[in-house]
């Protein structure tokens, strides 16, 4: 009898586990979905009136004085040695550069007000990326198939060069090094920008060369593949010390990540049926799925951090274009509503719906309890009051 009532208890305590781990990984699945109209929010409260949506909307402003390339936030004061700088609540003495569409460089020193810092013109602009700090900028231009590149340093507010005969930037999640790609032959390098002899080091070659970079941790650059509807490509890993690469997402078609500014958690899309169906999943370091998302945006129209997450989300992304081909061609243009997403809660909030103003909004970052965007229908710098 006593064996038997160990026998029954070591079961109950197995299903107790098993239901547990059941349980967790249904967290784990929880698919987020924006509320339809008129229906509760993830908090209780009902979808704001018009009256509501009028008061939202008087926050909602133009903040440059000409439509814009780009932007970068730069957060000049340091945290103390013994703090953690915050990814979603800069300080309030941050400098916002933004380089105009004829390739010159500003900084706003007040709404719909700017200075001008680098007045000769860069030609062909065809991407910005900033260090985490944004005390570093890479700016891409040129012929889309031997770009050029050049990084602003914000601080000195000089130009610093690059090697020509490169086809892919990055920064490290310090800002103190870069990874770039060799365009002849293919070899991976990375060069210490904080050193007095700025020392440059091979990590390996590469046979497949067409690939961009995102440096997500202090040991681990991505080489992310050119997103296109038409073919399937994977992403992959390179550990910088031990010189190895591996896979982290398989080959699929229309591949875009975008990660958080520390590399923990990355927003996947990819497409199916050329182009007309995504998906958008929250994957983790390793390539690893975190949760699937029940609405379709792309990632360069979420500011992504934890635990709150930002996304500008089409009203119908579905209708009309490929994805991600037209979009990243502007070919296509979209209705935009924002929301914020609690990646621990799993909850969804809306922060401005759909407007009589039209907003299709990309670039996303927070800066002073505002959230910054550009606007494609007429490329101005916008801020939102959260």
């Amino acid at each position: 009898m006593k064996k038997f009532i160990i026998l029954i208890s070591v079961i109950l305590g197995i299903l107790a586990i098993l239901a547990g781990v059941y349980f967790a990984w249904l967290q784990t699945k929880t698919i987020l979905k924006p509320p339809a109209a008129g229906q509760p929010t993830a908090d209780g409260s009902q979808q704001p009136t018009t009256d509501e949506q009028s008061l939202v909307a008087q926050k909602l402003k133009i903040i440059s004085d000409q439509p814009i390339f780009n932007y970068w936030i730069f957060q000049r004061a340091a945290a103390p040695a013994d703090e953690t700088v915050s990814t979603s609540t800069p300080a309030n003495n941050n400098k916002i550069f933004y380089i105009s569409q004829e390739g010159k460089i500003f900084e706003l020193n007040g709404e719909g007000e700017a200075d001008i810092i680098a007045p000769d013109p860069i030609d062909n602009l065809r991407a910005v990326k900033s260090s985490f700090d944004g005390g570093r900028t890479i700016i891409e231009f040129g012929d889309l198939n031997s770009p050029k590149f050049v990084i602003f340093n914000s601080e000195k507010r000089v130009f610093e060069t690059l090697p020509d005969d490169i086809s892919a930037v990055t920064f490290s999640p310090d800002g103190k090094k870069i990874a770039y790609l060799e365009r002849a032959s293919g070899n991976l390098m990375v060069k210490d920008l904080a050193s007095v002899k700025n020392k440059t080091t091979k990590i390996m070659s590469l046979s497949q060369k067409d690939f961009d970079l995102d440096w997500i941790s202090t040991q681990k650059i991505v080489l992310a593949p050119r997103p296109s509807a038409f073919y399937s490509a994977a992403a992959w890993t390179v550990d910088i010390q031990n010189k190895t690469i591996s896979s982290l997402v398989s080959a699929t078609d229309g591949l875009i990540i975008r990660w958080s500014s520390g590399g923990e958690i990355g927003l996947k899309f990819s497409v199916q049926s050329a182009g007309r169906k995504g998906s958008l999943n929250l994957i983790n370091s390793q390539g690893l799925s975190e949760g699937d998302l029940n609405f379709i945006t792309l990632p360069d129209k979420c500011f992504i951090s934890e635990p709150a997450m930002y996304c500008a989300i089409p009203e119908d992304i579905t209708s009309g274009g490929i994805l991600p081909d037209d979009y990243l061609k502007r070919a296509i243009h979209f209705e935009d509503s924002f929301y914020q997403i609690d990646i621990i809660q799993n909850s969804i909030t809306e922060i401005l719906a759909s407007t009589d103003l039209s907003l299709d909004a990309v670039n996303l970052a927070l800066n002073d309890g505002r959230l910054l965007f550009i606007n494609r229908y007429d490329n101005n710098l916008y801020s939102l009051e959260l």
